[in-house]
This record gives C-alpha cells, sequence and structure tokens, in this order.
C-alpha cells in the first residue's frame, strides 16, 4: 500500500501528538450500540460479517486519521487500508484474512472476500499477508452482546486501529450491535472516531438502499 510522510510539527494534532506519545499506554477504545435494522433486513440471507466488514472497512478509510500509523519514528498516511480479520477454523482456533480495502462493489467484494477466506482457513498459524502496517486490524464476538472491549496491542509504537462487533440483540423493535474501536491516541481523537461512526450509519443506509 503506498503512503505519504506526515509532518506533524504543521499538523493540527502536533500538540495532542506529542502529549500521547510520551505516554506508555497512549490508546483509547470507544463501544457504540449501532442501530442495524433495516441494513440487517436488507441482507436477505446474504452473509453478515462480510458485508458489515465492507461497510465498516469504507467506513474507516474514509478518515484520514485512522490510516496514519507509526513507522521509524516518523507517522505516514496510508492510501487506503485493508481489514485483516480473524476467522474462526472448525476446531475452534483462528487464522488471519486479508480482504479488499471495500474499492470493489459490494457485491464483488463479498465473492472475492468469500474465496479469500476459503483460501486463508486452509493454513495454519498467525502469519499476517503483505504489509500488516497498513491494515485495520478486525475481530468479531459474535456470542456475546458486550458492552465493552479492550484489545490487546505492543505497546506505544503500535499503531494499526482495532475494530471489533459482537451479538446483535432486539431491543424495543431495533436490532442493536456493539461495535468497538480501539486506537493510538497520538494518531486520533475522539471526534475521529465520531466521523467513524457517522461514516458507517452512511454506509450501512446505502448498502440497505442499494439491496431493495
Amino acid at each position: 500500500m503506498a503512503y505519504r510522510i506526515v509532518n506533524m510539527a504543521s499538523d493540527p494534532r502536533s500538540g495532542q501528538f506529542a502529549y500521547f506519545r510520551s505516554m506508555a499506554d497512549p490508546w483509547a477504545g470507544i463501544t457504540v450500540p449501532v442501530d442495524i435494522t433495516e441494513f440487517h433486513t436488507a441482507l436477505k440471507g446474504r452473509p453478515f460479517f462480510l458485508s458489515f466488514l465492507y461497510a465498516l472497512t469504507r467506513a474507516a478509510n474514509a478518515v484520514p486519521e485512522l490510516r496514519r500509523r507509526l513507522l521509524d519514528g516518523q507517522v505516514v498516511e496510508f492510501d487506503r487500508c485493508c481489514p485483516s480479520y480473524t476467522a474462526m477454523k472448525d476446531n475452534g482456533v483462528y487464522v488471519y484474512c486479508l480482504v479488499d480495502s471495500g474499492e470493489l462493489p459490494y457485491e464483488e467484494f463479498l465473492a472475492d472476500s468469500k474465496q479469500r477466506q476459503a483460501e486463508a482457513l486452509t493454513t495454519e498459524g498467525l502469519e499476517e499477508s503483505g504489509d500488516p502496517l497498513g491494515n485495520f486490524f478486525v475481530s468479531c464476538v459474535p456470542w456475546l452482546a458486550y458492552t465493552q472491549l479492550r484489545h490487546p496491542h505492543c505497546g506505544p509504537d503500535d499503531s494499526n486501529p482495532r475494530f471489533s462487533w459482537g451479538k446483535f440483540t432486539e431491543q424495543n423493535g431495533r436490532i442493536i450491535l456493539p461495535v468497538t474501536v480501539f486506537v493510538n491516541h497520538a494518531l486520533a481523537d475522539g471526534w475521529h472516531l465520531t466521523q467513524f461512526f457517522r461514516n458507517l450509519e452512511q454506509e450501512l443506509f446505502e448498502i440497505g438502499e442499494q439491496l431493495q
């Protein structure tokens, strides 16, 4: 994936960047209940995980700060990022699967991702494909309707955003899904996470409209 170097000395967030870079644990996260009622109804048997992944990836790529990473003491911004997610094998052990960044049309994304996932499930271990720095790290806990989740990370120099979601439930006639985003606070703030969730709502709406 192509990237450009960001001059943080002249970036509007230069102060915030320096402040959080001084911390031993600069990671921050939020879990938001997302209404997926119309989106879920419109799928009509299409794979939920890959459909939601498509919307989430496009929503995240639309926020430049979520495409920023720490590399050799500098900040770089990728042109686009692909989701690397956990796919579970029949024995309950998971492997990593890397799919398209959401540049493909929705139906083509589904077909391509199904093939890539099938190939990934034949592998062993936790080897990342390509350059993992340019990936979004994605996971799912479909058995639990959780209200909070914290991801593991490698320390203050780790910079790949983590995304996850849990089990959707019905609340007052609406279908609600807990969605978590976990980021290095040196690179992104609450406003950028807000932009992501707004983008996600729009992507879910557009997919629902497309499938009507």
